[in-house]
């Protein structure tokens, strides 16, 4: 079975389970890159810093839209 990150359209199923990857990563920076540095994981954009991290996917929505995840006050969420 393929990564969620790996889809080129995702569902609420993938974007679920990468949220929950990221849950497990913390505010880490450390874990945040050698969760986006395995083999099987695809992103867009990954930002990794104590100030700033965020991650956006290469795919996109059904309805065409972006999917981009940042911490926020110590906490993972879907930004856009």
């Amino acid at each position: 079975m393929s990564h969620p990150t790996q889809h080129t359209v995702y569902s609420a199923a993938d974007i679920a389970a990468v949220l929950d990857e990221l849950r497990e990563c913390g505010p880490d920076p450390l874990a945040l890159r050698r969760w986006a540095a395995r083999r099987e994981v695809r992103t867009a954009l990954v930002r990794a810093s104590r100030l700033v991290s965020s991650v956006r996917l290469p795919g996109k929505t059904p309805g065409g839209g972006w999917v981009e995840f940042s911490l926020i006050g110590g906490a993972w969420s879907r930004t856009r």
